[in-house]
């Protein structure tokens, strides 16, 4: 790695870089100051919303970008360099607000996802039980989450997330197959299935490395997810990293050569990767 090549890390949340029951990332401290030390950039990419992340955004002590509801909106703070190129982010994108920080967006609107979840689920004849016809408390029972945090997971802009409610679960396919009719996209995530109006989080990562590049000239992109819908913006980075899902998913990816599997999940595992990944890009410097 040459000296003036800037380290981004690109990285999901649930079961990566927060533990999965707790949501704490208290045991990737180390990474993540090793990581602040290299004067890197720390992006997150999730499913969460936008109210969701604002607070962990802050905690974290990083100002770059973050990417919210899967891809389908980036948030840019005030105080982010990426300000700068916020033009190259993406062609299509949309300014939806500026009341506390740029936020993109990407795709349809959620008012049009929502109307296509239960058009999909008549028409393939499958429940389908999405955030807007559930509870705060439903949410809770369901995830873990406070009342407080589970009204703030409710709070979408542009995905939604829903389960299957039948006894069997069904073949994806017709789902699928609904979804891209009406120009929506089905992916697994880690305790839901998500709908979203947009390309996913590799559309909006595919956008960040591009101003990244445009700002700094030469990037490193270091990627670290754990489920399906993590695949997108792992095939496109430098160094993409596996925690705990099979690596076979990489089988047909141009990126399964480099990818790293780790075998946990969580941020035990994302602490030890980090720490890994940029120990070598400092022997390479020496």
């Amino acid at each position: 790695m040459k000296a003036n090549k800037k380290i981004v890390v690109f990285t999901d949340l649930d079961s990566t870089l927060l533990d999965t029951n707790t949501y704490s990332w208290a045991a990737a401290r180390a990474a993540l100051d090793a990581l602040k030390r290299a004067h890197g950039h720390l992006v997150p990419v999730s499913s969460k919303t936008l109210v969701e992340m604002e607070p962990l955004h802050e905690a974290l002590g990083f100002t770059d970008p973050y990417v919210v509801e899967n891809g389908g909106g980036i948030v840019v703070p005030p105080e982010s360099r990426l300000k700068e190129t916020i033009s190259f982010i993406a062609g299509s994108a949309g300014l939806v607000s500026e009341q506390r920080a740029s936020v993109w967006a990407l795709g349809k609107s959620y008012e049009e996802v929502v109307a296509g979840l239960r058009e999909i689920s008549e028409e393939t004849g499958v429940r389908l039980l999405g955030f807007s016809s559930m509870s705060d408390a439903d949410v809770t029972c369901l995830t873990g989450l406070s009342l407080n945090d589970a009204r703030k997971a409710r709070a979408r802009q542009f995905s939604e997330p829903f389960l299957i409610i039948e006894d069997v679960l069904p073949e994806a396919e017709p789902m699928e197959a609904a979804a891209a009719k009406r120009g929506l996209t089905v992916v697994k995530g880690g305790r839901f299935w998500h709908l979203m109006g947009h390309n996913g989080k590799g559309a909006a990562v595919s956008s960040l490395i591009r101003a990244y590049t445009q700002l700094f000239g030469q990037v490193l992109t270091i990627g670290l997810g754990d489920s399906p819908n993590d695949l997108s913006f792992l095939e496109i980075v430098d160094v993409p990293v596996l925690l705990g899902m099979n690596r076979r998913l990489f089988r047909h990816s141009e990126s399964s050569g480099k990818l790293r599997n780790y075998p946990r999940t969580g941020p035990e595992a994302w602490n030890q990767a980090v720490l890994e990944i940029l120990s070598e890009e400092q022997e390479e410097l020496q």
